[in-house]
């Protein structure tokens, strides 16, 4: 009876043993399978584009605009155009995409969510972003206003005297929706965690815009999102931990104040990974996502997940992902 015990529970380790050692190999395929330089670059939907004029600007992507003549935009090109080169670089790809350029009145025609001026792309190749004065713009140069002089005074050293917030949302911003593109050709739309989607956005945002000529994009956008930190100017949210930014991804971005809570939660860790990984923990991250991808591998647990993340980004990776406002600490320590 106990001969026959010791086999049963033997056979069972065996085959949880091959059922993780597969999963493993699995992984270790896509990583070799995702780091190939992907040559395709018909991904681009241009359906998107009806409607849109097509500027004749010297870029190596598409620019489309509800405009003919589009003002400000020629920086947010310039600064698209050195990270496409640094992400190329990083990534070993010669990406392909297009940027869409969108005033108010047409922001639901072609952008994916509101407000007008919120930087967005999707899994099909176009990045979308406002132009003019921006509602998105507009309402936190309003908000701004409940800063201190001091504080108001500071943040015009920075922008200039007028505070014009469209050079975030626009200049900063778009630097984080290419970064996204450069993971979305690779994966599914099934996103294993949106949060780590995230980060690697954020990821991609810091480094490009340390990499820029001009150091003005970083220091702006640094300066912003730590001030929003540091002065609470979200106010009360109610959704704060990384399972309810999966469950209630939806009524968090409705909600607006509490997405941006989130975005610059998430910006502190991925500043904090470059400037102690550098440009090639891009890579990882990416190879991670990619072979994580639901699509392939199905949802995982959170216990597994962060185990793969550790042994893909080390020890070091995972203390700073450690993330501050569970109840349940998604990242455990062994």
């Amino acid at each position: 009876m106990t001969h026959k015990l010791a086999r049963v529970i033997y056979e069972s380790v065996s085959y949880h043993e091959k059922e993780y050692n597969m999963r493993l190999i699995l992984i270790t395929l896509i990583l070799f399978i995702g780091s190939c330089k992907q040559v395709e670059n018909d991904w681009i939907d241009k359906t998107r584009h009806e409607g849109l004029k097509k500027l004749e600007i010297t870029a190596p992507f598409e620019i489309l605009s509800t405009e003919a003549k589009p003002i400000g935009i020629n920086k947010t090109i310039k600064n698209l155009e050195e990270s496409k080169v640094y992400f190329d670089k990083v990534f070993n790809e010669d990406l392909n995409f297009a940027v869409l350029f969108v005033d108010n009145q047409n922001w639901d025609k072609y952008a994916w969510a509101p407000p007008p001026g919120m930087p967005q792309s999707y899994y099909d190749g176009n990045i979308v972003l406002g132009i003019g004065k921006s509602i998105m713009a507009s309402r936190w140069e309003q908000r701004l206003h409940k800063l201190p002089i001091q504080k108001l005074d500071s943040l015009r050293h920075v922008f200039g005297n007028e505070i014009d917030l469209d050079i975030f949302f626009r200049d900063a911003l778009s630097l984080h929706e290419l970064g996204h593109l450069y993971q979305f050709y690779k994966t599914s739309k099934e996103s294993q965690r949106r949060w780590l989607n995230e980060i690697f956005g954020n990821l991609c945002q810091v480094a490009s815009a340390k990499n820029l000529e001009s150091k003005d994009v970083f220091i702006q956008m640094d300066y912003f999102q730590e001030l929003l930190i540091k002065e609470n100017l979200w106010g009360k949210v109610e959704y704060k931990t990384l399972d309810q930014f999966e469950e209630s991804y939806l009524e968090i971005i409705k909600q607006g104040r509490n997405y941006g809570w989130y975005q610059t939660q998430f910006y502190q860790i991925a500043k904090e990974l470059y400037l102690k990984f550098g440009d090639e923990f891009l890579n990882k991250f990416r190879d991670l996502l990619i072979s994580i991808d639901a699509k392939k591998i199905g949802k995982i647990e959170n216990d597994e997940l962060i185990e793969i993340i550790r042994n893909n980004l080390g020890d070091e990776a995972v203390a700073i992902l450690k993330w501050k406002h569970d109840s349940y600490q998604c990242v455990k320590y062994s």
